[in-house]
């Protein structure tokens, strides 16, 4: 797959879920659209990440009319069936179009990382990117509590914390 990109288009749907239990979530976005549908998986600080940066995004972006020309971008390159693509994500960018008020998310292979090129890219609408955002924050926080001293996750074993010097479990 190293070398290949794939274009969404404006999607349909994007989610953000963890799977599995709180010290053991793997954590994804998933992707449905007319030239098919994406799971990428991600780690917990890049979906929480993502989530801050659509929020800040959002909040400095002014609600802007679309102008007089078509709303999609093209939904694909031609040829493209029904797509299928799941991949670990390295990097993760974020645009806007403010002609057409549309925000493009690329996504980078953690292993093609280096080479710098974009694997997938997709559109989402303002609705789109608020929901997200709101979810990605709600996954992320469904894990295990923080120490109120380290931050570190809490479990249900005893928490030995470094601040208070490792000798005093919370």
């Amino acid at each position: 797959m190293a070398g290949s990109r794939y274009e969404f288009g404006l999607v349909d749907a994007v989610k953000a879920e963890a799977l599995g239990v709180p010290g053991q979530r793997r954590f994804r976005l998933l992707l449905e659209g007319s030239g098919g549908h994406a799971c990428l998986w991600l780690e917990k600080s890049q979906l929480f990440q993502l989530s801050l940066v659509i929020q800040q995004m959002l909040a400095t972006l002014s609600a802007v009319e679309p102008s007089g020309g078509a709303l999609q971008p093209d939904s694909g390159p031609a040829g493209q069936s029904h797509t299928s693509v799941e991949f670990n994500v390295g990097n993760l960018s974020l645009g806007h179009d403010p002609a057409k008020d549309l925000f493009l998310i690329e996504a980078r292979n953690r292993e093609d990382d280096q080479e710098g090129e974009t694997l997938l890219g997709f559109w989402a609408s303002r609705p789109q990117l608020e929901g997200l955002a709101d979810e990605a924050q709600v996954v992320c926080a469904a894990g295990r509590p923080p120490c109120p001293l380290c931050s570190a996750p809490m479990g249900p074993e005893a928490h030995i914390c470094p601040r208070s010097n490792g000798h005093h479990p919370l």
